[in-house]
């Protein structure tokens, strides 16, 4: 029962301006009567009482109050015209659907004609009372349209912001993992060949500690240089472009890894190319990738790197013997090693085959980068 209500209520506002309207009507039919006092009655509450439900019910309300519209007057509610042009306008601007719109107002402008015919006006007043019904319908669809315009656009902003939001937490997640694949690819490294110093020095105290002063001095230069490292990381996060490359930076990186006790052979063909600091720095990334792993998994184990440049392409292998392993072990260096490849559109494969595990790594000469 209380749903039926909630339907039938109308708005308070609209029920206070029909009751306002309507009571005009009925005091105009009383003092200045335009038909018998019954008469005017009922036309003054059929026509205005609709009114309270305008927003809620356009169609009907219009469809209603026009059917009184029909009944023989010797004049017209002064406020009728108000009333009139209340309703249609709601017709317009609420109605729905667009062929029930137009069904109601082909009736209004019917029942306006006849209405007119019957009464004390002349025949072309019948022009007037269908302008009455058109005039404010076609004003409502306007703003019905400009307010259903503004709500796509609104929309569609709404859209554009959350996908501007989308693209920038994506861009931040992709520079979150940029800053930790190069932390790991700077303190792994350098720290890996800490830890192998601190095994020599420890051993080295035990048995003869004159020996221990070179593994110590190493850990301390290593340490320094990996907090300089670091600050250059996190100066980075300035975009690669920025990036100045030093082409003999592969021989201080397998020189490093030499005096930790990571041996290894370095074959460098072709030229370098210049102005390509983000391919140059994926290259030595990767090879102190590899001379790390090699380290921590094949310790003792020499590692043969090839660096072979191109001019589409630069070429980096690395190879060393992995006894015992029948696939590569899964870590955050190859999957730092694969992302760098394909954030440049290059490719990396990394497997073990007759005793050896190698790593290629193949990047273009025009990188592109893809956000993954």
């Amino acid at each position: 029962m209380s749903t039926v209500w909630d339907r039938l209520r109308a708005p308070r506002g609209e029920a206070a301006l029909a009751g306002v309207l309507m009571a005009a009507g009925l005091v105009q039919a009383v003092v200045s009567p335009f038909a018998p006092l019954l008469v005017a009655a009922v036309y003054v509450v059929g026509t205005t009482l609709p009114l309270a439900w305008r927003r809620t019910r356009p169609v009907e309300v219009a469809a209603i109050s026009s059917a009184f519209w029909v009944i023989p007057l010797d004049g017209f509610p002064l406020l009728g015209f108000v009333t009139a042009l209340l309703i249609f306008y709601a017709l317009g601007a609420w109605g729905r659907p667009t062929a029930a719109v137009v069904a109601v107002a082909a009736f209004a402008s019917a029942c306006a004609v006849v209405g007119t015919l019957l009464g004390p006006e002349a025949p072309v007043a019948a022009i007037g009372a269908v302008l009455v019904v058109v005039a404010p319908l076609l004003a409502g669809r306007v703003v019905a349209w400009e307010r259903a315009r503004n709500a796509a656009l609104a929309e569609v902003t709404a859209q554009l912001e959350e996908e501007r939001r989308r693209v920038q937490e994506a861009a931040v997640g992709a520079e979150r993992a940029r800053i930790a694949q190069e932390l790991h690819d700077v303190v792994g490294h350098e720290l890996t060949l800490i830890a192998i110093q601190a095994e020599a020095a420890a051993t080295a105290l035990r048995s003869a500690p004159e020996l221990a002063v070179g593994p110590v001095d190493t850990i301390r230069e290593t340490a320094h240089r990996t907090l300089a490292s670091i600050r250059r990381t996190l100066d980075v996060l300035a975009p690669l472009d920025t990036v100045q490359p030093s082409y003999d930076g592969l021989d201080e990186v397998v020189r490093r890894a030499a005096e930790s006790g990571i041996d290894s052979s370095l074959v460098v063909s072709g030229a370098p190319w210049t102005g390509q600091a983000a391919v140059w720095l994926a290259v030595s990334r990767i090879v102190g990738e590899c001379l790390t792993n090699a380290g921590r998994h094949a310790p003792g184990a020499p590692v043969d790197l090839e660096v072979d440049w191109a001019e589409d392409r630069v070429r980096v292998v690395a190879s060393n013997p992995a006894p015992g392993r029948s696939r590569p072990a899964p870590g955050r260096g190859l999957t730092g090693m694969r992302h760098r490849a394909e954030l440049l559109g290059g490719d990396f494969a990394a497997g073990v085959a007759d005793g050896r595990f190698t790593v290629r790594v193949t990047l273009p000469a025009e990188p592109v980068r893809v956000l993954r």
